[in-house]
């Protein structure tokens, strides 16, 4: 049997560099013979990160100094959970993945990583917004406990349920950047509307992109971008992943 898990971390802060982690959630399921995940465990804790919480961080999560004070994470507990499973789902699993890796409980683990946001097409399906609290709502309920780890897992669960063969099969696709080089400045409106971004430092419009949209990309390209024919567009791999064989099935 193949088991995934859903995780979620609260942290102090954004800065991987700097910050910790203060809250683990962890929902572990099963594949069934129906394809779809069953839920077979979940576990929740706090820890101290040494420090006292920003007011905004207070604010956000609802957790309070006297609340962690002493308090550790079961990072072998963790470990265990992790370490079973073939497929590790986080709602913008960037961030997660980067505290995760610097956990020294948890160095050598291979993990296969499926972002909740961007391997299910939310926009394709015509959800306004990709934040984790308005999915929920567009699917019909209310996460009670914002930005509280376990709660955040179980939110993310409900509203990946019915796509999950999606979300499960995109989490192999290579992530491409695409960079609209030598776009005249008169196109950055429609740039800025297909959701391209300005990198100051390069002086380039780009957008990140899963590689099974890249010739759809191309096409708008060439034809609302580089009007006077000169294309010149580039594409970087931003990730390579696993091959499908060595992760989860459905």
């Amino acid at each position: 049997m193949d088991y995934g898990v859903v995780l979620d971390l609260e942290t102090t802060g954004m800065d991987v560099a700097k910050d910790e982690i203060i809250e683990v959630g962890i929902l572990e399921f099963c594949v069934g013979e129906d394809g779809k995940p069953h839920i077979t465990n979940m576990y929740g804790a706090v820890e101290d990160p040494g420090f006292p919480l920003s007011p905004d961080i207070q604010k956000l999560t609802g957790l309070k100094d006297e609340t962690l004070k002493g308090q550790k994470v079961n990072w072998d507990y963790v470990r265990q959970m992790l370490s079973r499973a073939s497929l590790v789902i986080a709602h913008n699993s960037a961030f997660d993945k980067s505290f995760i890796d610097r956990r020294p409980e948890l160095k050598g683990l291979d993990l296969h990583w499926a972002c909740s946001m961007k391997h299910i097409d939310w926009e394709g399906k015509g959800f306004r917004t990709r934040a984790l609290n308005y999915l929920a709502a567009d699917h019909g309920f209310v996460n009670p406990f914002a930005h509280r780890a376990l709660f955040d897992c179980a939110t993310t669960f409900r509203i990946i349920e019915p796509y999950f063969a999606e979300l499960l099969n995109r989490s192999y696709l290579q992530e491409m950047r695409v960079l609209a080089t030598g776009a005249a400045f008169e196109a950055k409106d429609k740039l800025r509307a297909a959701r391209y971004r300005w990198d100051p430092q390069q002086r380039v419009w780009f957008k990140d992109i899963l590689e099974d949209g890249l010739e759809v990309e191309r096409l708008f390209l060439k034809t609302e971008i580089y009007t006077n024919g000169r294309d010149t567009h580039k594409v970087e791999t931003l990730t390579i992943v696993a091959t499908k064989t060595e992760t989860i099935e459905s």
